[in-house]
C-alpha cells in the first residue's frame, strides 16, 4: 500500500481525536480508490511526520478478500495489522539499470 497525500485539521467523527490523516492506496483491495484513515499509525510504524509520508509505501497483513465498504473507509473506522514500512526491493530483481524503488 502507498500513501498517496495527507490531509490535516480535520475531524472525521465525533469519537475521532486524531486531526492527522492519509489517503492510502491499496491495490489488493481496489486499484481505483484510495482510503482515507487515520495518521498515527503510519507515523509509528515509519518513525517520520505525517506530512513526510506522502510517497511511502508499506506493508501490511490484510484480509483481501474482505475490502471494507465505503461505510468502513471514514477516518478510525480501518486498522492495519502489522504496519510497517516496505523494506527496499534488490535491484538485482529489477534487472541492471532500473532502481529499487519500482
Amino acid at each position: 500500500m502507498s500513501v498517496i497525500a495527507v490531509k490535516e485539521g480535520i475531524l472525521l467523527d465525533c469519537c475521532d481525536e486524531d486531526t492527522e490523516h492519509v489517503w492510502v492506496t491499496v491495490p489488493g483491495w481496489s486499484p481505483r480508490r484510495a482510503f482515507l484513515t487515520g495518521a498515527t499509525p503510519f507515523v509509528e510504524a515509519s518513525g517520520k511526520r505525517a506530512a513526510d509520508l506522502v510517497g511511502e509505501r508499506f506493508t501490511a497483513r490484510l484480509d483481501l478478500n474482505n475490502p471494507p465498504g465505503n461505510e468502513d473507509t471514514n477516518g478510525e473506522g480501518l486498522e492495519w495489522p502489522e504496519l510497517a514500512l516496505r523494506p527496499p526491493i534488490p535491484a538485482v530483481w529489477f534487472g541492471e539499470g532500473q532502481g529499487s524503488d519500482q
